[in-house]
């Protein structure tokens, strides 16, 4: 089977319809990563809000229990309950 050239000439030489669904992809694509880019960050917030909340239980298991009290108001001030 032979391959033409014209599949993969991606030069100036596209019809209009052809150049208009390049943009369209291009944009998605940019869409796209954006998105990711947003899911990234998300994910990095989550994961050190899961660490911080691990922290934070560790440190009421640790402590004595006259000491709760002190600890629980300090994770309240960070909003970790």
């Amino acid at each position: 089977m032979a391959q033409t050239n014209q599949a993969w000439d991606w030069g100036v030489e596209l019809r209009d319809e052809e150049r208009s669904e390049l943009e369209l992809l291009r944009r998605t694509v940019a869409q796209l990563r954006t998105q990711l880019d947003q899911a990234h960050d998300s994910l990095s917030a989550c994961r050190q809000r899961q660490q911080d909340a691990s922290q934070a239980l560790r440190q009421l298991d640790e402590v004595r229990p006259w000491r709760r009290r002190r600890v629980r108001r300090a994770l309240r001030d960070r909003q970790l309950l």
